[in-house]
């Protein structure tokens, strides 16, 4: 376990994984639609989902992430914020949800709770509970339709956390 992760994908190419993107773009879509009351944005995400799953998949999917989203919300005793659909690059908080949903594809509780803590603001166990219950489902329902995200460990997690908004996307790279 001491050795450390070495991420090949620049900020602006981690997009270009497709399990990425349907995490990132899934939750901009989703967390736009809530903020502007635009079923649009909800639409983006099914086409992007069913762009890459086909209807069946897609569905299954977006259904888990809408889920995932709305506890995140619910959760948070912060802001979480996005950067617009089209943006290729990954903010602090996108990031933290990738390593949220990430460490539970890769059975890695500690890492998953630190993610959650730090991406809702929240230390309260009841509620953190119902969002690493709906993350989980999240990541399984991922796993099942074969996209995988990056592995991220809890040392780039917690460089992620200290690193606030400014630094966050680079952290992933440079592990």
């Amino acid at each position: 376990m001491g050795r450390r992760m070495q991420f090949t994908h620049e900020p602006k190419d981690i997009l270009s994984r497709p399990a990425e993107r349907l995490v990132v773009r899934g939750l901009r879509c989703w967390m736009a639609g809530y903020e502007y009351g635009d079923i649009q944005c909800w639409e983006t995400a099914w086409r992007e989902y069913s762009s890459i799953l086909g209807p069946r998949d897609g569905r299954t999917l977006l259904s888990e992430l809408q889920y995932w989203v709305r506890i995140l919300r619910d959760v948070s005793v912060r802001e979480i914020k996005c950067f617009p659909h089209c943006c290729c690059r990954v903010c602090h908080d996108e990031c933290m949800a990738l390593s949220l949903v990430s460490a539970y594809q890769y059975q890695d509780r500690g890492a998953a709770q630190a993610a959650a803590i730090y991406l809702s603001g929240q230390s309260v166990r009841a509620p953190l509970d119902l969002l690493t219950d709906a993350s989980s489902t999240f990541a399984s329902a991922l796993s099942e339709t074969g996209h995988y995200l990056l592995p991220v460990p809890g040392d780039v997690i917690e460089d992620i956390a200290q690193r606030g908004v400014s630094g966050a996307a680079s952290a992933m790279t440079r592990h």
